[in-house]
């Protein structure tokens, strides 16, 4: 088996979670936790207005993925 590498030893700047990764999240998932994210957060008042703008998409790709069956 290989060494565990202290957090301390990783590269600066090196994520934790690459894009890769993310690949195996379902399209469902993404988006719900996206929203959720996005609702729950204490957004400042500037923040909120950049924040807002994707929510009605993510809302009909939800709805989409809804009718899809992608949730089971």
């Amino acid at each position: 088996m290989g060494a565990v590498m202290d957090p301390a030893e990783r590269a600066p700047g090196h994520p934790l979670v690459r894009a890769s990764q993310l690949a195996c999240y379902s399209e469902w998932l993404k988006v719900e936790v996206a929203l959720r994210y996005a609702l729950t957060y204490p957004w400042s008042a500037e923040a909120w207005r950049d924040v807002r703008k994707p929510i009605p998409w993510l809302l009909a790709e939800q709805h989409r993925l809804r009718r899809a069956g992608w949730f089971n």
